[in-house]
Order: C-alpha cells, then sequence, then structure tokens
C-alpha cells in the first residue's frame, strides 16, 4: 500500500464511527439537565413554559353548547351593598336572607364563599346562623387556613363561628403562582383543621365525589351560544319582591343547582387565570371555584407530566438521544437545518394533539431544549470525533 493509499484510508474514520454510545451519554445528562438542574435554578423558564400552556388552555379547553346545567353564582356586587352603611364585614343579615332566598329557590348546595374571621354586629350574626341551620339545601362554608397568616384572635373567631353553624367547612383553594396566575388547586396544609377543599365539599355535597385529584384546574371556555359559562344572578335581583319577572326567573335558574354565594368586586378577590390572562382581565373567586367544582361534576380533568416522574425523564432523554443521532448524521448537510425545523414542528404538533386529544399538558419548552441540545451536540461532535470524507471539498475546487 503507498503513502497516498493509507492517508486517504485514515482520512475516512473517526474517534467515534458509532454514535451510539455517545449518543446515551448525551440523552442522560441532558435529561438531567433538564429535569433536575433548570427546573430549580431557572424559574424563568417555568414562567415561559406555563404561558405556553395558557395559551393551549384559553384555546383548547372544553366548551359547552350554552351555561353550564349544575353551577350558578349568585353575586354581591357594590350595587347590592350601596344601601347598607359598611361593606367589611358584609352584613350578616343580608347574608341570611341571600341564605334564605337561595334555599327557598330549591337550590341543591348553597356554598358560602366568604370568610368570617372579622367581627360583626352580634344580632345579625345569630340571624345567619340561624338562617344556615335552617336551610333545607346542603350548605358549606368556606374557611380560611393557616396559610393566609390569619391572627389567633381571628383563627377563634373563625372556628367559633363555623361550630355553631354545624356545617361542614373547607379551605378556599386557589393556588397563585410567582406570576398571579391561578392554575392550580391549593392542596391541603399538613396537620389542618380543614383537611378538604371548599370546592371538594361542595362537589361532594351535590354527590359528586372527587376522584384522583388532579392539581390543574380544568377550564371552561366560553359557551358556544356566548352565554355566560355559569349562570350568575345579582344578589339584588334575587331579594327582589317575588312577582316581580327577573326575580322570578332568577329563584327559577337556581334550583337544583350548586349554588356559590360570593362577593364580585372589582377590586378583591379578583384572579388572572389562563382563560383571562392574554387580555389582563380577572376571573372573581367565586367563579373560579365554580369551574372547580364543574370539572368534578363533568368528570373532566387536565393532567400534566410533572417534573420530577420517570415518564418524563425517559421523554426528554429519547428526544436529546434522538437529537444527538440526527445532527451526528446530518453533521456534513444541508439537510440538517431543515430536518431541526421539521423536529421542531412534529414537537409542537403532538404537544397539541395530546392536549386535544387527552387533555394532559407535556413540557414543551423543556422538549423542544432536550431536542436543541441533543442535535447541537451531536452535529458538533460528529465534526470533531466522526468519520471524515476522504476528500474534503472547498468552496474554490470542484
Amino acid at each position: 500500500m503507498n503513502v497516498e493509499s493509507r492517508v486517504v484510508s485514515r482520512a475516512g474514520k473517526g474517534l467515534f464511527p458509532r454514535p451510539l454510545v455517545l449518543s446515551g451519554i448525551v440523552a442522560i445528562l441532558a435529561s438531567l439537565l433538564l429535569a433536575d438542574v433548570m427546573p430549580r435554578y431557572t424559574p424563568g423558564l417555568l414562567r415561559f413554559e406555563h404561558a405556553l400552556a395558557d395559551v393551549r388552555t384559553s384555546a383548547l379547553s372544553d366548551q359547552l353548547p350554552s351555561q353550564h346545567p349544575h353551577v350558578a353564582v349568585v353575586a354581591i356586587t357594590d350595587q347590592t351593598l350601596s344601601e347598607y352603611k359598611t361593606r367589611l364585614p358584609i352584613d350578616r343579615a343580608l347574608l341570611a336572607r341571600l341564605v334564605e332566598a337561595i334555599d327557598a329557590a330549591d337550590a341543591k348546595v348553597i356554598g358560602i364563599d366568604i370568610l368570617f374571621f372579622r367581627t360583626a354586629a352580634a344580632d345579625n350574626e345569630e340571624m345567619l346562623i340561624a338562617a344556615i341551620k335552617r336551610a333545607k339545601a346542603k350548605v358549606v362554608l368556606a374557611a380560611a387556613d393557616e396559610r393566609l397568616g390569619l391572627s389567633q384572635p381571628q383563627i377563634d373567631r373563625q372556628l367559633g363561628f363555623l361550630a355553631q353553624t354545624g356545617r361542614p367547612a373547607g379551605y378556599v383553594n386557589l393556588a397563585i403562582e410567582r406570576d398571579w396566575v391561578v392554575r392550580f388547586k391549593a392542596q391541603p396544609a399538613a396537620g389542618s383543621a380543614y383537611p378538604k377543599s371548599f370546592a371538594q365539599l361542595l362537589s361532594e355535597a351535590a354527590g359528586f365525589p372527587a376522584g384522583a385529584t388532579l392539581r390543574r384546574i380544568a377550564w371552561l371556555r366560553e359557551p358556544a351560544d356566548g352565554s355566560d359559562t355559569f349562570l350568575a344572578i345579582p344578589a339584588e335581583a334575587l331579594l327582589a319582591p317575588a312577582d316581580e319577572p327577573l326575580a322570578k326567573a332568577a329563584r327559577n335558574g337556581l334550583k337544583g343547582k350548586v349554588v356559590i354565594l360570593g362577593g364580585l368586586f372589582p377590586d378583591m378577590d379578583q384572579h388572572l387565570t389562563p382563560m383571562t390572562s392574554r387580555t389582563h382581565e380577572r376571573m372573581p373567586g367565586a367563579v373560579v371555584h365554580s369551574h372547580i367544582v364543574a370539572e368534578t361534576i363533568d368528570g373532566r380533568g387536565i393532567r400534566q407530566l410533572e417534573v420530577d416522574s420517570l415518564v418524563l425523564r425517559l421523554g426528554l432523554a429519547i428526544i436529546a438521544g434522538l437529537g444527538f443521532l440526527i445532527g451526528w448524521r446530518y453533521r456534513l448537510k444541508r439537510q440538517g437545518i431543515l430536518l431541526g425545523s421539521l423536529a421542531t414542528v412534529v414537537i409542537i404538533a403532538i404537544d397539541i394533539f395530546v392536549f386535544w386529544q387527552f387533555r394532559i399538558v407535556l413540557p414543551i419548552v423543556l422538549a423542544l431544549l432536550a431536542w436543541f441540545i441533543g442535535e447541537f451536540v451531536g452535529h458538533h461532535a460528529g465534526r470533531r470525533l466522526g468519520p471524515r470524507p476522504a476528500s474534503p471539498s472547498m468552496w474554490f475546487t470542484k
């Protein structure tokens, strides 16, 4: 063999002519980086992940043909309180009249989404307790648990009031994220006096016990006919004389439903949600609780792959490993850029399809990063460690 043939033979070889071992190493390292390191030390990445999930949720969540048939809201507004001297605490005599009116309308369950840790007139409070006790409907009250930072006198007041009603109380379960968006249900605090949430107790009272507790809230889009997602009745309309058509229609609309009585004020208990974050509108807490109750009644739910799940780690490893092999294989060809773009489109399409059909939120940002890391490392590792062409072409040669 002459010298020239030996040079050509060496030029066709590389340090790692078979990249499978390298792809496995890169896949494991990428999975550890994306599943363990980045979520802990780069919270901005998770915010971006949440933002993309919000877009998916607002566009592809379930949609009813009309208003939800089993859940309604009775709203106490500034208009309702226009003739009262104080705004907070809400007058207990007013609440007593509303509980009686909702009960008279044959509501199935009455949920009082108001916290009772403030001092109120004693006589009016006794009137409210008596109305709650007399109600034929099942009544559930909202409570502030240990995470809301109440003072000891406030805790004692709340416990005393709830004990006198003899009705179950659940913690208000809205988990507010760092970007102030409500996407999840708060889980019960360890050792809390309130082991179940307000929404869970409402669902159970309606005869729909919650199954597997899913953290994400399964929102409903605006109904197809353009109506409100839930029937919302102003409290003053419910208290109007019985012969008025508006009052009669309001009472008829509450029959057999889970009715949440709460305050709908423009400056209190208003929250950003995936359904309103793009427009920066806010949703009242009572309406958020309505969505949570409705998903249990309907048997709907949204799952997500948690960061610490084995399935997620395996998926990220597979994506990174495949990206490495593609980057290695097409390191010297223009098709590599096209394949990288095509892979991005495929990952996004799979993510949309899985949410649309199975209501599972996939970590699309992590998946795209896994592909990018794998392909980038494969491309550059292949150029340095892979087989080289026998006679590399130059731009100035044929």
